[in-house]
């Protein structure tokens, strides 16, 4: 449905001003001229604009100390510790938190990030959804003169500061790893391909298979978009190929589902199939035996994206960043050593 409310981007098109002019005008601010005010305020008035909040004060004199991370959905793997790692450099540095869900939906997305520009946030984190192909409705931030920090999921961008990990190593680094071990056979299981997070990590765990002269089917590759589908796609993966010896997943929820699938399956992790997964390393800890891991740490992630972003509200940094966070292989109990196959071997020793 299609919401009929005046919004502060409709009186600043009607005004032909800035969002930022409009806000300022509003809220009565002495840098804007009083015919700038009386001229914005009847617009306002005609247009029958009424503003949840305050107009966003100016952020030189009056910042608000608060934040907004949007997110696509509200789960109990990485989030929290990528949540925990912002609010403590917010905290330390006497900022507030604001958490808003998109439902993973472009539509509510947007209007979450309009809705940034009449509260009086002074800064934005977003991890984008899947159904964001292109960073044009981000414009309005930059209006307003909120600045934006992108990260875990993002896409190409050359004008937005992003914080992601090197998502094609990680997944060849998870590939090369249980090659090396002897599985050369692999069921690899993938998030929706519309998100660069996805795409990449699958791109790297190609590579490591084309690196090793080690075949990979299509029907070795899980690629979900709801996780209604994982049970049919994970048994059909190993009707497909009951020789495969180990299990890769690409985050902490797709861990959970596989290990629980292994199990109900009556198979022997790591005896009967290795596990292997990219994960902040609470779920590894969780289950038995604990799980093998790329570690890509959300608590890290949060506290960069939240320092860069206070950079950037205290100082007025214009710079672009494309920040990536160190991730390392944790080995613990799930993946265990196989004889190499010859091609593996060959491949091994031509390195």
């Amino acid at each position: 449905m299609v919401s009929n409310r005046v919004t502060l981007s409709i009186v600043a098109r009607k005004a032909a001003l800035s969002i930022a002019t409009v806000s300022r005008a509003l809220a009565d601010h002495p840098d804007i001229s009083a015919i700038t005010k009386s001229r914005v305020r009847r617009i306002a008035t005609a247009l029958g604009y009424v503003p949840s909040y305050r107009a966003r004060p100016l952020r030189a004199a009056h910042s608000s100390r608060l934040i907004a991370l949007v997110v696509p959905e509200m789960t109990m793997f990485f989030l929290p510790s990528m949540i925990a790692g912002i609010n403590r450099v917010l905290q330390d540095k006497d900022y507030s938190l604001v958490v808003f869900q998109s439902d993973n939906a472009l539509v509510q997305e947007r209007r979450l990030i309009e809705f940034c520009t009449h509260l009086s946030t002074d800064g934005v984190l977003l991890v984008l959804s899947s159904e964001t192909a292109d960073l044009a409705h981000i414009d309005v931030l930059k209006s307003a003169g909120i600045p934006v920090v992108l990260l875990d999921k993002t896409i190409e961008t050359s004008t937005h500061t992003t914080i992601t990990i090197n998502d094609f190593e990680a997944g060849r680094e998870a590939a090369a790893y249980l090659i090396d071990n002897g599985h050369t056979r692999s069921v690899g299981i993938f998030g929706d391909q519309r998100q660069r997070i996805s795409a990449l990590r699958l791109d790297g765990f190609r590579r490591a298979h084309a690196d090793r002269g080690v075949p990979l089917a299509d029907s070795q590759i899980i690629r979900l978009t709801m996780l209604d589908e994982f049970q049919s796609r994970f048994d059909r993966a190993f009707e497909l190929h009951p020789d495969a010896t180990a299990v890769f997943a690409m985050s902490d929820e797709l861990l959970v589902h596989s290990h629980h699938q292994l199990v109900k399956r009556g198979v022997r992790i790591p005896d009967d199939v290795s596990l292997l997964a990219i994960s902040d390393g609470h779920a590894p800890s969780f289950l038995f035996p604990n799980v093998t891991h790329i570690r890509h740490s959300g608590a890290q992630e949060g506290e960069r994206a939240a320092h860069i972003l206070i950079d950037m509200i205290e100082h007025s940094s214009p710079t672009m960043m494309d920040v990536r966070i160190h991730t390392i292989l944790v080995e613990l109990g799930s993946v265990a050593r196989r004889a190499l196959a010859p091609t593996a071997k060959r491949a091994k020793a031509a390195r």
